[in-house]
């Protein structure tokens, strides 16, 4: 985050989450508010899941603020920061690094928070510095092999982020 705002003049920050239970959604709730996207990074995927585990928190915490928000009588969950205006929910991304033992690299960080410029790529979901498929196969039998990936996972190749520096 200091290199991005030292060298691009980005406004980014990190927030560490170094509990998960109690989830800290107050906390969150009130960190996240009117930010302009918020990039949720987990060393896991789960594959079929409609979020990884992390994000689902986070999304619950910002769906009970948006409620606290809608409700002009109460405030159901008094805890949390009130949402009023749908521009108080920040866009979320969600990434996944780390898989098969890799390391993250910067290259990554960069790419996730490139991702989420004004002309970025606005994916939703991705993978950090993974390639499912090179882009050059090395051999006949490695591009029939990448070739027969892709025809049963379209789209597989798109899911791969990556920064323009390392």
């Amino acid at each position: 985050a200091d290199y991005l705002r030292q060298t691009r003049g980005l406004k980014v920050g990190v927030v560490n989450l170094t509990m998960f239970r109690p989830f800290p959604g107050a906390e969150l709730s009130r960190v996240l508010k009117g930010r302009k996207g918020v990039v949720v990074l987990e060393r896991l995927d789960q594959p079929l899941a409609a979020d990884l585990p992390l994000m689902r928190e986070i999304r619950a915490t910002l769906g009970k603020a948006m409620e606290n928000g809608r409700d002009k009588h109460e405030t159901p969950y008094p805890l949390l920061e009130t949402y009023s205006a749908l521009t108080d929910a920040p866009p979320l991304y969600s990434g996944s690094f780390g898989l098969g033992s890799r390391d993250l690299q910067p290259e990554g960080l960069i790419g996730a928070i490139e991702n989420m410029l004004p002309g970025g790529s606005r994916k939703k979901q991705f993978y950090l510095s993974i390639d499912f498929l090179r882009d050059d196969p090395l051999t006949p039998k490695q591009e029939i092999h990448q070739d027969t990936i892709e025809s049963g996972y379209p789209g597989v190749r798109a899911l791969a982020l990556h920064g323009s520096e390392n």
